[in-house]
């Protein structure tokens, strides 16, 4: 049986509410999954001009990172559009690397002519469709991974290795939610921001050009998000988690109530944080 992405996403949300964390786990890789059309399906899925593209994990990973690439070096929408499509043709070991990436632009004709779809696939990498990427990924709870404590700038060794790989790609950014002395106060009760697993990368004012930097940001951070055991993304009132990744991008409730405060809500920045571990 094949279900559309509708009925993918409705059976997810059904099982997750049924089995918990450990839905993942059996969507993915279980008779259970396979049974419902889910098992051995897509790690992610782009949404770009109403028309679904399915990628794998290190396709999704390498997309990303080719336009984040262009974007850090000012490169055209064309151009963004045909290095992605050249790097999603090649076939290699693992996603792209930003170096690798850059050389990508530089291999490129002086006049890109990407085709209509390349063109819809990019601008959906760029943020102008908003949640347009989701990714499943099989690291949930991180129990597997040691528990870690937070080193000189506040984070923890995994947090780190997020806020790195993010200058690598993007340049450096306007970050925020860490301290080298800990944060103890600013956010709600039980924030990952206290133990040193969260970053927030800041996009003000909050305009259209923002909102679209502040997407291919949170973009670039789901589909890399079983590599760097990213638990959670938030941005502009909504939220991925890699314990409920089956259902995609869902509305962000803020947990203190009912408010219209673009802080809170996470219309200015990205929220970014790791798993635990056990």
């Amino acid at each position: 049986m094949r279900l559309t992405r509708r009925g993918r996403a409705l059976v997810a949300v059904l099982v997750v509410a049924v089995l918990g964390a450990g839905a993942t786990y059996v969507l993915r890789t279980t008779a259970l999954g396979a049974a419902l059309g889910l098992g051995g399906g897509p790690a992610c899925v782009l949404t770009a001009g109403g028309e679904d593209e399915e990628w794998s994990a290190d396709e999704a990973m390498t997309a990303t990172t080719v336009a984040g690439v262009g974007t850090r070096i000012g490169a055209t929408v064309n151009g963004v559009a045909a290095a992605v499509a050249r790097s999603l043709r090649v076939e290699r070991e693992g996603p792209i690397t930003p170096a690798a990436a850059r050389q990508v632009y530089r291999d490129l004709p002086d006049v890109a002519r990407p085709s209509a779809e390349a063109l819809r696939t990019a601008l959906a990498l760029l943020g102008d469709e908003g949640s347009a990427l989701t990714c499943t990924v099989e690291v949930v709870g991180g129990d597997d991974l040691p528990r870690q404590d937070p080193g000189e700038l506040g984070l923890t060794p995994r947090a780190d290795r997020v806020r790195l790989d993010m200058r690598e790609v993007f340049g450096k950014q306007v970050l925020g939610g860490f301290d080298p002395d800990g944060v103890s106060s600013g956010h709600v009760e039980g924030s990952t921001h206290y133990e040193g697993r969260a970053i927030d990368v800041f996009f003000r004012p909050v305009s259209a050009a923002n909102q679209r930097l502040g997407w291919q940001q949170a973009l670039w951070a789901v589909a890399h998000a079983e590599r760097l055991a990213v638990a959670t993304v938030i941005f502009d009132r909504e939220i991925w988690t890699g314990s409920r990744s089956p259902q995609g991008w869902r509305t962000y409730r803020y947990p203190g109530g009912d408010t219209d405060n673009p802080v809170l809500l996470h219309e200015d920045h990205v929220h970014v944080d790791v798993v635990e571990g056990g």
